[in-house]
């Protein structure tokens, strides 16, 4: 479970002595809370989603804002698999928890954040903004929180990553002069990009460039700078010949890779030289990428999809890996099965 839902289950369980009560109440383990009542709130019943926002505070100043910096979570009510006590959840109603930095200090020891001082409280508060009648009208509501948290999250990446590049101007030169050389040894020329990957067109695409509104879909091979490919999506070696679906608003592969795919478009079939820096960084990848690796990536883009369409195959794909599941499942059962029923020799 992620720490937002666990918080949200604690909530639920102080939830079962709450009222009106605006003061602070002591739970058993020392958890101060109170609950704010919504006047005429809808009650929820079995079925429902609820909109759960959360706010974290460090005395005055906001830690963590789930609809300003990331999504509200929406959560199934489902009385038949939560205590009864939430039935008197309704549309509106709040709850709070705080914890007093100096019990924070005292049992966080040298782990405790440095900015902590004794004498304040960590409040948490936990909305349940809205209900919704079924999952449908949930995700409709939550698409756009999606979207926004997307954004937010992929400006953050690129700060962190924009921060690390001037941490470190030295490995960014050594790693810019070892591109060089390989490209002037193989006859490469290609692009510089701001962040430091060489994009080397060999066939262009058409229509407009990658954005981080686009999907792309991509083939692949990986190579490091002594010519061992490590990976592949068209070598039935590497048994995964399907295309990768890559979200652009989303950094979940090396920073190389999106930074690459800015100067591509549609049908664009090209290399990407990537500096170790936007690679796997000082600890490579064991046991086929070393630290500080440079590498080579021919890259061609099959196709742009709209997020809908990747969401859509997304769904396509978790449901063939459930079949697959479910096949395999089968097939020791009936294995299991045969096992039992095999005379034993001997008898």
């Amino acid at each position: 479970m992620n720490k937002t839902l666990c918080l949200a289950a604690a909530a639920f369980l102080i939830l079962a002595t709450g009222c009106n009560d605006q003061r602070f109440k002591k739970d058993k383990d020392g958890t101060e809370y109170k609950v704010i009542r919504a006047s005429n709130g809808k009650a929820a019943v079995a079925g429902d989603f609820i909109q759960l926002n959360t706010l974290t505070k460090y005395g005055d100043s906001v830690l963590f804002n789930s609809v300003a910096e990331s999504s509200p979570n929406f959560i199934a009510y489902d009385t038949a698999q939560m205590p009864p006590y939430l039935k008197e959840v309704h549309e509106g109603d709040s709850l709070v928890i705080r914890q007093s930095t100096d019990s924070i200090l005292n049992h966080g020891g040298p782990g405790a954040p440095s900015w902590i001082k004794k004498g304040n409280f960590i409040t948490r508060s936990f909305k349940f903004a809205k209900l919704f009648p079924n999952k449908a009208a949930a995700d409709s509501a939550e698409k756009p929180y999606l979207a926004a948290a997307k954004l937010i999250l992929n400006k953050k990446a690129e700060e962190k990553i924009q921060k690390d590049i001037s941490s470190d101007p030295e490995l960014v030169k050594t790693d810019d002069v070892a591109i060089k050389d390989f490209m002037a040894k193989n006859k490469l020329q290609g692009t510089k990009t701001d962040w430091g990957t060489y994009v080397v067109i060999d066939t262009a695409g058409t229509g407009p460039k990658l954005s981080s509104s686009d999907v792309a879909v991509v083939e692949y091979t990986g190579r490091t700078f002594n010519d061992s490919t490590f990976d592949s999506n068209t070598d039935p070696k590497f048994n995964h010949l399907q295309p990768l679906y890559i979200d652009m608003s989303e950094y979940r592969v090396i920073p190389g890779w999106i930074d690459g795919l800015k100067q591509m478009q549609k049908g664009s079939v090209g290399k990407f030289i990537v500096p170790s820096y936007l690679a796997y960084g000082s600890h490579g990848n064991p046991p086929t990428i070393a630290p500080n690796s440079n590498l080579v990536f021919n890259i061609k883009v099959t196709d742009i999809v709209t997020q809908e369409q990747y969401q859509e195959e997304l769904a396509k794909q978790q449901q063939q890996m459930q079949m697959q599941r479910q096949m395999m499942e089968q097939m020791q059962k009936q294995m299991q099965q045969q096992g039992k029923s095999a005379p034993q020799s001997g008898k």
